[in-house]
């Protein structure tokens, strides 16, 4: 077997959590094994159990000793886990892309998100958490091409979180996504405004005086953002 030097752990990683994402590889069915997917992929062993052990850490796979490697079964309906959540974003604004709501279609217009991947299948059983209906009413009004970058956005971020696990600066990308599959992304009733200057501000607006402190002191709170 040739091993390339391309495909590496978080590729393979970031592949089956897709897979998984998607249904494709069903929660609680058997992954292809190390071998395979060394074969597959045309890499090392050592490289495919790499993979194996980031999709275990972001808690998507089990290992079973003497059995195999699983797609976990989330046990509850929406139990929430960072990458499938910002999948699912990512899924919800792809799908709007490509929609066009008509005047027959409910208003505001709705998805289905969530739910077991066995929903609908024949797999489907007593135990298969059915999909929600979500008003996507204030996303579809949004252009197709930044619904498409916005998708593409969170699956990039959804396969770094894979690859690196979930870090402080990922906090922002992941409250996003689930702001989106809570309720649409629509402003909750009563939200308080943040102030252009004062209130909570991004810690980088000084870095223009951290590069050049000599051209005056630190910015007024209360002055302009930038």
């Amino acid at each position: 077997m040739t091993v390339s030097t391309e495909n590496s752990p978080d590729l393979i990683a970031g592949d089956l959590a897709v897979a998984i994402h998607r249904g494709a590889i069903r929660d609680g069915e058997r992954l292809p094994s190390q071998a395979k997917l060394a074969q597959s992929y045309g890499v090392s062993s050592g490289t495919a159990a790499a993979a194996l052990a980031k999709l275990a850490a972001a808690g998507l796979i089990r290992t079973a000793p003497g059995s195999g490697t699983y797609a976990t079964t989330r046990p509850k309906s929406f139990e929430p886990n960072p990458v499938l959540d910002v999948m699912a974003a990512a899924s919800v604004c792809r799908t709007l892309a490509g929609l066009q709501f008509g005047p027959a279609e409910p208003d505001p217009p709705r998805l289905d998100v969530g739910g077991s991947p066995r929903w609908g299948t024949v797999w489907e059983d007593e135990e298969t958490m059915p999909p929600r209906r979500l008003d996507v009413g204030v996303l579809a009004v949004l252009d197709r091409h930044v619904l498409r970058w916005m998708s593409e956005a969170f699956l990039s971020g959804a396969r770094r979180l894979v690859a690196h696990g979930v870090s402080e600066a990922d906090r922002h990308l992941i409250e996003s996504a689930r702001a989106i599959l809570r309720d649409g992304g629509r402003r909750p009733e009563g939200q308080p405004g943040i102030a252009v200057s004062g209130g909570p501000t991004p810690a980088d607006e000084d870095v223009i005086l951290r590069i050049w402190p000599e051209r005056g002191e630190p910015r007024d709170p209360d002055g302009p953002p930038f």
